[in-house]
Formats: C-alpha cells, sequence, structure tokens
C-alpha cells in the first residue's frame, strides 16, 4: 500500500506509514468498517452522535431514578418507628402502581 502523503510503499497489513506515521486507514467509530481513505463510511455521523447523546441521557435519567427510589425506602425504613409502618405500607403501594 503507498502512502498518499510521503509515496512510501508499506506493507498492506500496517496501519500507518512507516516513514510519516500518516495514518493509511481508517476505522469508522460507529460501524468499525476500516477503509483505505477518511470519508465516512455511508453512516450519517449527526445520528450516530445524537443516538449516543441521548443514550447517555436515558442512562443517566435511569440510575438517577434508581437513586431516588433507594434514597425514599431508606427514608420510609428510618420513619418506621414513628409512623408505625403505615408511610411505608403506602409507600409500596405507591410503587406498585407504578409498575
Amino acid at each position: 500500500m503507498r502512502c498518499p502523503k510521503c509515496g512510501q510503499e508499506n506493507s498492506a497489513t500496517i496501519q500507518y506509514c512507516l516513514r510519516c506515521h500518516a495514518p493509511l486507514r481508517y476505522t469508522c467509530p460507529a460501524c468499525q468498517h476500516i477503509q483505505d481513505h477518511g470519508d465516512q463510511c455511508g453512516l450519517d455521523f449527526v445520528k450516530y452522535a445524537a443516538m449516543m447523546v441521548f443514550q447517555a441521557q436515558t442512562q443517566a435519567q435511569q440510575s438517577r431514578e434508581k437513586l431516588r427510589n433507594r434514597n425514599s425506602l431508606i427514608k420510609q425504613v428510618i420513619l418506621l418507628p414513628l409512623t408505625g409502618g403505615l408511610s411505608l405500607l403506602s409507600f409500596l403501594r405507591s410503587l406498585m402502581r407504578k409498575e
């Protein structure tokens, strides 16, 4: 494989030029497709980036909700002696309604 930058002849298995260290192969971050030029591989990268951001936001929201539920349960257990268990029962009933 010939380097497009310096013209050095390189082995077909290497990723960077031995002389100038220019990349000879590019790997698409979305589909892991390997290509010998730096153009897009056909995937719309804006949609891919938006999907990754949306996925991260969803995971963060789920972890916050899980933490909020855990904190509420701990609060109800601490209040158990004061309320006689009524607040814990109402909390558990509200959890059953959500599911």
